[in-house]
């Protein structure tokens, strides 16, 4: 049973906050990754992926593949492709910006995960740092867990590096970014199922902070408070084989100019007034990730990606991005030739052997 709360909490909102603050300053909490400014001046160069498709799902044009595994400026952008039911519901100006963690009452059932940043220079640099950790794929695919840290960028000469070492590194720096991403995701999907039991068991029980943080939660998900079913539609993972392979077409494994001089992986855009659409720039490559989920979890373009996901959930199933990744047909202008290529490069690199993949000192 559903229970709007919203006048409620728009008359108690001059007093809410001040009381939140106090009561999360106390806990040893607060608000983390401020929204960001943006500065339209701030422009990356870059040049289209060209005309190539794949066709099918086992064959991809010589010229494609010649794009995305030795051209370092390469870069497409993807655009969701505007359709008549999403009415006015797409935004004039698609600037991607990301959004902090509020946090939320109570003991989450999964914590949060530390993770140590590293800024490799060189990819010499970034191997260096792997094997000093002991991580590598083959270990990851036997089982193992991900080392919890954080590339914040890829290495600018990662292009210099031939096809399959260039490939390994880009995967093992985006793996545990793609994961400490989820699992910030799942703590507040947890989190929102415990309170969505709490309301519908007893909705007079729901303290005043519990419904500042929906409210927040859903605020950062454009979704409505009062439609839970929706909202938890939403709040949940992406695949990480899924996020691997659309940041190693969108970026060229690592080597495009955007995500060099802008972690720019997933073809996201900025559109300014002034430029028209741009590659959009990240401070940091789990910035990108972060926008890039975001964008799936909240787009009107991408329902079906959530419906399908919300399905596979209902079924028991795990969640697989060699399935839904079927679903973005309007991530990109090439529509389902993207999707196929996607699908082999998912293939070639045996990449859903990382949607079971886990964080060290995670619980998944």
């Amino acid at each position: 049973m559903r229970r709007s709360f919203r006048p409620a909490f728009e008359r108690g909102r001059q007093y809410a906050f001040p009381v939140v603050w106090t009561a999360m300053f106390a806990a040893g909490v607060g608000m983390s990754d401020p929204v960001r400014s943006l500065d339209a001046e701030t422009v990356l160069a870059f040049a289209g992926i060209g005309t190539a498709q794949a066709h099918n799902a086992d064959a991809v044009a010589p010229s494609a593949r010649a794009e995305l595994d030795g051209r370092a400026d390469a870069l497409r952008i993807a655009l969701p492709l505007p359709s008549p039911e999403d009415h006015n519901e797409l935004p004039q100006a698609a600037v991607v910006m990301g959004h902090g963690r509020f946090a939320a009452p109570g003991n989450a059932v999964r914590r949060q995960v530390q993770v140590k940043p590293i800024n490799p220079r060189t990819a010499d640099e970034l191997a260096g740092f792997l094997r000093e950790v002991s991580y590598t794929l083959t270990d990851v695919r036997q089982g193992e867990a991900v080392p919890a840290i954080k590339v914040e960028r890829v290495p600018a000469d990662l292009g210099t590096k031939d096809g399959n070492e260039r490939k390994q590194l880009f995967i093992s720096a985006i793996l545990p970014v793609v994961l400490e991403t989820n699992h910030r995701v799942l703590v507040d999907r947890e989190k929102l199922v415990a309170l969505r039991d709490k309301m519908a068991a007893n909705p007079d029980s729901v303290t005043a902070l519990e419904r500042v943080w929906l409210e927040d939660l859903a605020q950062r998900y454009e979704a409505s408070a009062d439609q839970l079913d929706e909202l938890l539609r939403r709040v949940d993972i992406v695949p990480p084989s899924m996020a691997i392979a659309q940041g190693g077409v969108e970026s060229g494994w690592g080597t495009s100019v955007a995500a060099r001089t802008g972690n720019a992986l997933y073809g996201q855009m900025q559109v300014t007034a002034r430029n028209g659409a741009m590659p959009q720039p990240f401070s940091n490559v789990g910035e990108a990730t972060e926008a890039y989920i975001t964008n799936l979890n909240t787009h009107p373009a991408y329902a079906g990606f959530r419906t399908a996901r919300a399905a596979a959930r209902e079924r028991g199933e795990t969640l697989e991005g060699y399935r839904l990744v079927g679903t973005l047909l309007r991530y990109s202008e090439r529509g389902m030739a993207y999707v196929q290529f996607v699908r082999q490069i998912m293939r070639e690199n045996d990449l859903h052997d990382f949607d079971k993949a886990r964080l060290l000192e995670a619980s998944y």
